[in-house]
């Protein structure tokens, strides 16, 4: 493949969407399953809530600057059998119940009207957005592995990696932002202000531990799969994954990717759990990580070339040829 036909806005797409997917599915687990009933959950929630708005909606405009043509953006949405076009859907819905479900903890006086008419569909709309977003993390993978021709993408382990990847960075990305605005946190209800910050502290220590966990998993699951196509009999894989390991990419591989987003992080968390540097710094090397990861899969898009396609390629002329340059527009040479 002479071309990446992929630029920078597919990989940040897939890294947007997983993680604002990611974080609806944990916030959705917190509220309806974990802490069933206590209201300070979702309170304190609700700043992770609105990021994930935040990234879906970026992401959804990245998808459309890859388009090429922003006035047709529809057409990703319209086509049924496309695996983009249900991505784009799932996007949309887990958007949508997402904003439903976040204004109505928006604490402003002027917008109480619309934010207590929204309080009853609190569950259902966190439920919708929850399952969607569950479904975007697995479609950030599955989108592709299903693109055959390439293999070093066509296998089950990307969909795993991409799940695990967009948990882990959902983990890191709630880690830096619960507790935040809009939960009370003011002097004058003091009750509801210890309430929710007891539960910020919670919620976030069990997401440590669970970042803890993902983090061992995705750091398991990528060098499996790497290094299984280091010694796969695919020609088109084994090549990508030298090119990981010891070629050109092994120092993004090994000291971006592996080390600092994924071990360091991992020391942070264990050896100094209540520090600044578990707290901060290591959520931010796993939101680091998580988005290294997306673009370097999404540009290692070698393939197998297609019969006679080399051929092909060998008689092109050059780009700077003289009959290419020698006619400009309006001209008539004959």
């Amino acid at each position: 493949m002479r071309h990446h036909y992929w630029e920078w806005p597919i990989p940040t797409y897939l890294f947007l969407g997983g993680l604002g997917g990611g974080i609806y599915c944990l916030i959705a687990v917190l509220t309806l399953f974990v802490f069933p009933g206590v209201a300070a959950v979702p309170e304190v929630m609700a700043l992770p809530g609105f990021l994930a708005i935040v990234a879906l909606g970026f992401g959804c405009l990245m998808l459309v600057v890859d388009l090429g043509q922003p006035m047709v953006f529809y057409r990703a949405f319209v086509r049924s059998t496309s695996v983009l076009a249900w991505g784009a859907r799932l996007l949309t819905v887990c958007m949508i119940f997402g904003i439903l479900w976040f204004a109505s903890y928006i604490p402003w006086d002027w917008f109480s009207g619309i934010a207590n008419l929204l309080v009853p569909a609190r569950e259902f709309c966190l439920a919708i957005a929850g399952l969607s977003g569950t479904c975007i993390m697995l479609y950030t993978g599955i989108f592709l592995s299903t693109l055959k021709a390439h293999a070093f993408w066509a296998t089950p382990a990307l969909p795993v990696l991409f799940t695990v990847s967009a948990l882990s960075t959902a983990c890191a990305a709630i880690a830096l932002s619960v507790g935040g605005w809009p939960a009370e946190m003011s002097l004058d209800a003091i009750t509801e202000s210890m309430n929710n910050y007891i539960f910020a502290e919670v919620v976030h220590e069990l997401l440590h531990i669970v970042d803890v966990i993902l983090v061992v998993v995705e750091l398991v699951v990528i060098l499996v799969m790497v290094l299984s196509f280091l010694g796969a009999g695919n020609r088109t894989a084994n090549k990508v994954a030298h090119k990981w390991v010891t070629g050109k990419w092994a120092p993004l591989f090994w000291g971006g990717m592996i080390a600092c987003g994924l071990v360091l992080p991992e020391i942070m968390y264990i050896a100094a759990p209540h520090s600044v540097a578990s707290s901060v710094i290591a959520p931010i090397l796993v939101l680091c990580g998580g988005l290294l990861l997306r673009f370097m899969v999404v540009f290692s898009d070698e393939r197998a070339p297609l019969p006679g396609e080399e051929a092909y390629y060998s008689k092109l002329p050059d780009a700077d040829a003289e009959f290419i340059h020698k006619w400009t527009y309006g001209e008539n040479l004959f």
